[in-house]
């Protein structure tokens, strides 16, 4: 077998790489295609400390796109997880063949000194040639990958008895959401409305990629419009805001009218920023 590969050296020694599966993989895949994947990892060339690699496998042509079945490796002593990714197919002279930014979410987490299969597909218009020769091709990243230490936050609820019934909404929502770099503190809006007395009320997620507990006294919020001119502003007091380490959980909030600049906003249309 011939890998195609694409390496970014961040240190120089040798590296014993385990075979880590998505959570998917694991339900579905049979012994014997576990062995095949080891042999084939065990063909690639060898890893140096610090590499994160990608090895093209083979391309499939599926009319509209071209399947292209890879392994990334991580040989850094950092988890990785990736989401929008500039990949390149190129040839033997250098010569671009395809061009194209991967959505890669569902890549997940790849732990430190592990690899995983996995496929990417190249619209077709993207590609620069008629056909992509079996013996003659490789996959690059087109830039730069570095390794950032990232953390997957677990729902941890809510304070008070709120929202109880709204659990598992919430769970898919954090679970949609990029993960985010260790020692991030992130707040992510989950909806907000109109009341009936003209406040605005807020329902957001807090996400703790600390190790230790995070606490909030003040929260400072601006509401703008599809202008960015500003429908609400204030610092407001908050209490019992605090969230665990590696852990996400929800609040609700309400503006009062005496923050409210525009009444008349379609709030539906208005984004929500927690500085000022």
């Amino acid at each position: 077998m011939t890998s195609k590969e694409n390496v970014l050296v961040l240190e120089k020694e040798a590296v014993k790489i385990e075979l880590d599966l998505s959570e998917n993989d694991k339900g579905v895949m049979s012994d014997f295609q576990k062995d095949l994947i080891l042999e084939e990892l065990n063909e690639l060339p060898p890893l140096e400390d610090g590499q994160v690699c990608i090895n093209g496998i083979y391309t499939f042509d599926m009319g509209d796109k071209i399947e292209v079945s890879v392994y990334i490796r991580n040989g850094s002593s950092k988890q990785i997880n990736f989401h929008k990714v500039p990949l390149l197919i190129v040839n033997k002279n250098g010569d671009i063949l395809a061009s194209q930014t991967m959505d890669m979410k569902d890549f997940g987490i790849l732990p430190p000194f592990c690899a995983r299969p996995y496929k990417v597909y190249f619209d077709k218009i993207n590609l620069f040639v008629n056909l992509i020769q079996n013996d003659d091709w490789e996959i690059q990243f087109e830039k730069s990958v570095s390794t950032v230490n990232t953390v997957k936050c677990e729902f941890e609820g809510f304070p008070g008895d709120d929202h109880h019934e709204l659990e598992g909404t919430f769970t898919k929502f954090l679970n949609k959401l990029p993960l985010i770099k260790a020692e991030d503190v992130n707040i992510e809006v989950f909806k907000t409305l109109r009341c009936f007395d003209d406040s605005i009320s807020i329902v957001f997620m807090i996400r703790n990629g600390c190790d230790t507990i995070v606490k909030l006294e003040t929260l400072p919020i601006v509401i703008k419009d599809e202008d960015g001119e500003v429908v609400a502003s204030g610092v407001f007091d908050v209490e019992n805001v605090n969230v665990n380490p590696h852990k996400a959980k929800i609040y609700d909030f309400t503006i009062t009218e005496d923050y409210i600049i525009n009444k008349d906003a379609d709030i539906n249309n208005c984004k929500v920023y927690f500085r000022m």
